[in-house]
């Protein structure tokens, strides 16, 4: 995300400015209530349902009022940051939690623990009650700022699924791999058999992260800005699969455009990919099969879920409160319920877990589905945390791994120089 304004973001911020001051005039008027913006690239049933999701908020009381304003999605990012780097921007986007480090970096961002502790003094623990209802793991990356603030929380989850020819599996005989020695297994007999590569990650770098959680072989310590995952056993990972490749089990790289093209038109038998894939998916000869990704390595279980919510960014502090009190309506559980079934995802939290009406949704999920396979792993659904240099140290995951199936270098060398480069993006080098 560039920190240095464009001239192109300098146009939009002069096309904003007369909006924010008349704004700002508005609020100190006395009775006018203050403005909340939320801006967002949402449409259709999304967009609608956090439409009425302001409008119920505006209707339950008088001190705050949210404004929805939908935006290109084409250049959000960049747009979002200069006007927010002006004071003029959103208090609130959704994205991923790992979206919110360049606003913290810069103090662009909110923590919202003063908040929730101001809450709790007066008898209100409904906001921590509702992030402490969410997995153990997954809370890695709500609290996984390097100053432990929260300023991200989850809106609804998604996940990686396998998707699968089950007219293949059943001719051979096999089944859904359950484990990553099944996989090994079936890919070994299915390229064998008909003569394809068996296995794609679309989303090669989940795989990865999965397989470092699964062996307990943690993945950053934040205070001293290391990885924690070079050593032998990231080697033997990164020899698993290149030898994988190697021997034709795993297609590296997809040969149509997408995974989901692979799968359907006949080029491999299963793949890794968002749960989202099942509407896309049509077979050319077969039926589709899903199953849930493997979820242990011996005792050690991880599912990497993806988590999109809300980020809070810098207004003034009413207005910063306002930001607060929005989100903590929409996680009300009858709300965050509606929202879950509108991204056709689940809700990570148990507090909404218990409503009737998300209840509903999940037990009448329409066969053939994902969503089901992602909630199979939701218990032990993890994310990681989310500080300077953490995006670099995904793309360096792949990246070396890259490395070593096209035998430009090997294993061990792959996992030192991995080991450098992360750790001097942790240090912001």
């Amino acid at each position: 995300m560039k920190k240095i304004l464009t001239i192109a973001a300098s146009i939009l911020t002069l096309g904003l400015i007369f909006t924010s001051c008349t704004k700002k005039e508005t609020q100190t008027s006395g009775s006018s209530p203050i403005t909340v913006e939320i801006w967002h690239t949402y449409n259709g049933t999304q967009e609608i349902c956090l439409n009425q999701m302001a409008d119920d908020f505006n209707a339950s009381q008088s001190k705050y009022q949210v404004k929805i304003m939908a935006q290109d999605y084409k250049g959000f990012a960049d747009t979002v940051y200069n006007a927010v780097a002006n004071k003029i921007g959103p208090s609130i986007i959704f994205n991923y939690g790992s979206t919110a480090v360049d606003y913290i970096n810069q103090g662009l961002a909110v923590d919202i623990r003063k908040y929730i502790k101001e809450d709790a003094k007066k008898g209100d623990n409904s906001m921590n009650d509702i992030i402490e209802s969410l997995p153990d793991a997954m809370k890695t990356e709500v609290y996984g700022f390097a100053d432990g603030g929260i300023y991200y929380l989850p809106g609804c989850t998604t996940g990686p699924v396998f998707f699968y020819n089950k007219t293949i599996f059943d001719e051979l005989g096999l089944s859904a791999p359950k484990t990553w020695e099944e996989l090994e297994n079936i890919s070994k007999i299915i390229y064998e058999k008909k003569g394809i590569a068996a296995f794609h990650a679309d989303g090669l770098v989940d795989i990865l992260q999965t397989l470092i959680m699964q062996n307990d072989l943690g993945y950053i310590d934040i205070k001293n800005k290391k990885i924690t995952f070079a050593n032998d056993k990231m080697v033997e990972i990164y020899k698993w699969y290149a030898d994988m490749c190697a021997k034709g089990y795993f297609e590296f790289n997809t040969i149509g455009q997408y995974s989901s093209d692979d799968l359907s038109n006949g080029d491999i038998a299963i793949f890794s990919g968002s749960c989202v894939n099942d509407q896309y998916i049509q077979l050319a000869d077969g039926e589709l099969g899903i199953a849930p990704l493997p979820r242990a390595i011996g005792n050690k279980s991880f599912y990497t879920g993806w988590n999109r919510g809300p980020i809070f960014l810098m207004q003034s502090e009413e207005v910063n409160r306002g930001a607060y009190e929005f989100i903590k309506f929409f996680l009300k559980p009858e709300n965050n319920s509606k929202w879950a079934q509108m991204n056709s995802a689940l809700s990570p939290y148990g507090t909404t877990q218990k409503e009737e009406s998300y209840k509903n949704y999940i037990n009448n999920i329409p066969e053939g589905k994902a969503l089901p396979c992602v909630q199979a792993n939701l218990d032990i659904s993890g994310s990681f945390p989310n500080v300077t240099g953490s995006a670099a140290v995904r793309r360096y995951l792949e990246e070396y791994l890259n490395n070593v199936v096209d035998g430009q270098i090997s294993a061990e060398e792959a996992v030192k120089k991995l080991e450098i480069d992360c750790n001097n993006a942790l240090a912001g080098k």
